[in-house]
């Protein structure tokens, strides 16, 4: 029987390492910077000052997100390096990429300034019942070690898409009447074309899957792999990644980088990656329509108006 459904998520890689670029000398912008809004927002983002007791965290998790963050802030400049130099926007697209901080791995994106992200549904719970029973908030990284928090607003399993908000930041204390907003991707809108240049941003899991016995693997919490995009799987419906993702890619990933961006070389979002297909050994994932439908379906939620999405201020494409 195939096991090539969502199970294996991301699954072990057929080639050694990631594929790299040429480094790139830059100074990154923060991921997260703090504004004066023209209107105050509904319901404020939680400051917690750094170092301290953070909220929805064990003793064990605290310790386990505090080594991630030490391990980030200590690689950041290194990861930068391996940044394409033929496509700065994909500067962006790190900024605007989070991991999770707990065990488990997995990894998110930023597609609104004011701390909407997007990660795969199975990142919460494989079933309507995990999801009910688990946590709805989880603690996110960006790749300078700065921390958040997020929690589930939609849980959509067909599509295999969550849809969370930033409900808190760690950080020292803004100044008066600022508030924090976030480095985020535009949803790509035209047609990706099938072998077109892709690059994915994930967290590889630390456990080696290939390993017979218990053993870590070499990766860096944030890798960021060059592939193609390889069209939709023949059959699929875009809208239904329950079993398996619908979009294929060629771009290096391991377990850990379920909702990864995929990104073209403007550094749009054309897709999440989701899983991996271990009769062929393509890279699967959630494509942009899908992704297009939810936020359309949830426009009200997220405070968004009919007109004017999409732009360099609201970069959601709806």
């Amino acid at each position: 029987m195939s096991s090539s459904k969502r199970t294996l998520r991301s699954s072990k890689p057929p080639d050694p390492a990631p594929k790299t670029q040429p480094p790139v000398q830059t100074t990154s912008p923060a991921p997260i910077t703090f504004t004066v809004p023209l209107s105050l927002p509904t319901t404020p983002i939680k400051i917690h000052p750094p170092n301290t007791l953070l909220p929805s965290l064990n003793t064990k998790s605290l310790k386990l997100l505090r080594l991630k963050q030490k391990t980030l802030r200590a690689t950041s400049s290194s990861i930068l390096k391996t940044l394409p130099e033929s496509s700065p926007t994909i500067l962006t697209a790190l900024n605007s990429t989070l991991i999770f901080a707990q065990h488990e791995a997995g990894t998110a994106v930023l597609i609104h300034k004011d701390g909407w992200v997007l990660t795969c549904s199975h990142c919460f719970g494989d079933t309507l019942e995990e999801y009910e029973e688990d946590s709805k908030v989880r603690w996110l990284l960006f790749h300078d070690g700065k921390a958040v928090l997020a929690e589930c607003k939609v849980w959509d399993g067909v599509r295999d898409l969550a849809l969370l908000k930033i409900v808190a930041v760690e950080c020292e204390t803004p100044p008066l009447g600022k508030v924090p907003q976030f480095s985020c991707l535009e949803v790509r809108e035209n047609k990706i074309k099938v072998e077109e240049a892709v690059y994915c941003i994930g967290q590889p899991g630390a456990e080696d899957l290939e390993s017979s016995t218990a053993r870590k693997t070499k990766y860096n919490l944030f890798e960021v792999s060059s592939g193609s995009y390889r069209g939709l799987a023949k059959g699929s419906n875009p809208q239904d990644n329950s079993e398996i993702g619908s979009l294929m890619h060629d771009a290096w990933t391991y377990w850990g980088h379920s909702g990864a961006p995929i990104v073209d070389l403007d550094g749009k979002l054309v897709g999440l990656h989701s899983s991996w297909d271990d009769e062929t050994g393509m890279r699967r994932g959630i494509p942009g329509v899908a992704v297009v439908q939810l936020l359309k379906e949830n426009r009200g939620l997220m405070g968004l108006e009919e007109e004017g999405v999409g732009s360099r201020d609201d970069p959601v494409v709806v």
